[in-house]
């Protein structure tokens, strides 16, 4: 089948303008995760959804709420997020124990709530996601956030780098580094909900982390770096989902799988800018 035919197929027409939008949107933000050692954070956000799913059912049971699932899963990833922020501050716990305790107690909670209400095939749409699934209303709110995103982080670039690099310098100039950290780490948590659908829990962290790591092995400075990893993010996506179509496997992985096949290709051109 050609392209033009694809386009005329409304699932895989989402699916590719899902792809369109969200690849190179979580790319940006995944910058600035790397830059600020968060990718294990944003995976523990990712895996939190589970939780904020089974509870959304629960409250939907227990007081017959009828607001949007995807409201519980923001609603808890926020708190969740906050919290977290709040601890690497406040505690001297060191940032991969407050992670590894959040995301396995999160984990631990969903499963028993999911398992309380019978719905264990919950489970794996939460886990693996669908992104075929996608509607014109998702689309809509995947848009909203991807302009949300990438415009408050190139609103915010020079706080937000000057924050990563020189956080000294960052206070002195009058950053309040305190409060960019629970921004962040919100926008994050919206970031994670919105994107549930597409990849699941279990991969959703990926399509954040990898395009930005891939594009640091190619990029001689930080601009190069922004460009960069929203072209990787892209092309990842979109290939991923349609050589997951013509070839019949799961969409999700294959587009974790494409954007890892780009980190390995772009190892040599450290080597090559290094020289």
């Amino acid at each position: 089948m050609t392209l033009t035919d694809l386009w005329q197929i409304e699932f895989m027409r989402n699916t590719l303008w899902s792809a369109l939008i969200l690849g190179p949107a979580c790319a940006l933000l995944g910058v600035f995760v790397t830059l600020r050692g968060m990718a294990f954070f944003s995976d523990a956000l990712a895996h939190a959804a589970v939780t904020g799913v089974a509870l959304g059912y629960l409250l939907q049971e227990a007081a017959a709420l009828t607001a949007p699932p995807l409201l519980f899963v923001f609603a808890f990833s926020a708190v969740l997020a906050t919290l977290m922020a709040w601890l690497f501050e406040r505690t001297r716990l060191r940032p991969d124990t407050v992670i590894a305790f959040s995301f396995t107690g999160s984990v631990a909670l969903g499963y028993v709530i999911i398992s309380g209400l019978g719905k264990h095939r919950l489970i794996e749409a939460v886990l693996f996601g669908s992104i075929y699934a996608n509607t014109p209303r998702d689309l809509l709110v995947q848009l909203a956030l991807a302009l949300t995103v990438s415009g408050v982080l190139l609103w915010n670039l020079k706080p937000l780098a000057l924050g990563i690099l020189q956080p000294d310098l960052a206070r002195a100039q009058g950053v309040r580094l305190g409060r960019q950290n629970y921004w962040f780490a919100l926008l994050l948590a919206a970031t994670v909900t919105v994107c549930l659908k597409m990849l699941g829990a279990l991969l959703l962290s990926a399509l954040i982390v990898v395009p930005a790591a891939a594009a640091r092995l190619a990029a001689g400075n930080f601009k190069q770096l922004l460009l960069l990893a929203p072209l990787i993010g892209l092309c990842a996506a979109v290939g991923g989902a349609l050589l997951s179509f013509a070839a019949d496997l799961p969409t999700g992985p294959v587009i974790v799988l494409a954007n890892a096949g780009i980190l390995l290709l772009l190892f040599p051109a450290r080597f090559l800018r290094r020289r």
